[in-house]
């Protein structure tokens, strides 16, 4: 026979009907605060612990939040920011109770399928829906009555929290012109609509236009994000005949790539070429030379994310509905003045 404590224990131990200890459990406010109290006190003298799935049936809520990243297990898992997002919202989310639930791509070019599972079958109270190649599925999220909030950019009417990106690449660009850089080439995301890189880039436009400069299309590349694409957007870069004295990368691992062609190539760095990424991932302070990079303070941002749904499935709406975190540039040893201007 079982010695684990039961409902019907601890109403004995609390001199009250076990009605009474599934009430206070399940927080009716009906519940005197003295009765409330003899309840608690006899909980944890006897070490009992309320079973999840008898809360959940009460109250008509999992406790469980759903996080959607709609890519595919390898890049999602090897992405030091979107660990980081997910970091942060556990953290917030096991403070307050709830348990996680992760979803992603069963295969790279399905992103739909990320969101299959709770479109389907109701197992979670609210999702936290990265933003990534998967925005196509979110209406049938809506649709399907789950509160939600977006960790990224949105065209639907959701709420979103994402990191302050036209802002850390304006720093970038202004930090280039302030060493003296004035052919900067760019390595953008995919030529696909992506709202972040599209406010990374009106960042870089922003900052070259209070200089009265701007990027010659020439000196324009795109890559995949992937290490591989900032290599081959380097080789690309560097064979014009007026090759750029800066390559500014829209996330790390393509600066990375870029970073290691120019060290294939003989290229001293930075008093050729300087370097700078985004996302300031762990791997920035590991490369030789270290990167210079917008740190997004991606724990801070899938925190808050959770936050603001928590509240809202309390009832506590946030007060707008586009969130923007600060970003900040780090400067490292990537970038330096090109030779002709030192």
């Amino acid at each position: 026979m079982s010695d684990r404590p039961t409902l019907r224990t601890v109403a004995a131990e609390a001199g009250v009907s076990h009605q009474t200890v599934s009430r206070v459990i399940n927080g009716d406010r009906t519940v005197t605060d003295a009765v409330r109290d003899r309840v608690l006190v006899a909980m944890r003298t006897l070490d009992y612990r309320p079973s999840a799935g008898a809360r959940a049936l009460a109250s008509g809520r999992t406790e469980v939040i759903g996080v959607v990243l709609p890519h595919n297990p390898g890049f999602a898992f090897s992405n030091d920011h979107l660990i980081r997002l997910v970091q942060g919202a556990d953290q917030e989310l096991t403070s307050r109770g709830y348990g996680l639930l992760l979803s992603t791509c069963e295969v790279a070019d399905e992103p739909a399928s990320a969101y299959r599972r709770f479109v389907q079958r109701r197992q979670v109270d609210g999702l936290l829906v990265e933003a990534g190649t998967g925005g196509e599925s979110l209406p049938a999220l809506r649709s399907a009555g789950y509160p939600t909030v977006v960790i990224g950019y949105t065209a639907e009417d959701l709420t979103c929290v994402h990191p302050d990106d036209e802002g850390g690449a304006y720093a970038v660009a202004q930090h280039l012109l302030a060493l003296g850089h004035r052919r900067i080439g760019v390595v953008n995301g995919p030529r696909e609509n992506r709202l972040a890189m599209a406010a990374r880039l009106r960042g870089l436009h922003r900052a070259l236009a209070d200089a009265h400069r701007a990027v010659p299309d020439d000196l324009m590349e795109h890559g995949d994000f992937t290490a591989a694409s900032g290599y081959a957007a380097a080789e690309r870069l560097m064979a014009h005949p007026e090759p750029p004295t800066a390559i500014f990368a829209f996330n790390d691992g393509m600066a990375l790539g870029a970073l290691r062609w120019l060290r294939e190539h003989k290229h001293a760095l930075p008093a050729d070429v300087s370097v700078a990424g985004f996302d300031d991932t762990e791997a920035a302070d590991l490369v030789d030379p270290t990167l210079t990079s917008v740190n997004l303070h991606s724990v801070d941002v899938g925190r808050r994310a959770a936050q603001i749904l928590l509240d809202l499935l309390d009832g506590r709406p946030p007060a707008q509905r586009e969130n923007v975190m600060p970003s900040t540039l780090k400067v490292r040893a990537s970038t330096a003045p090109p030779r002709a201007a030192g």
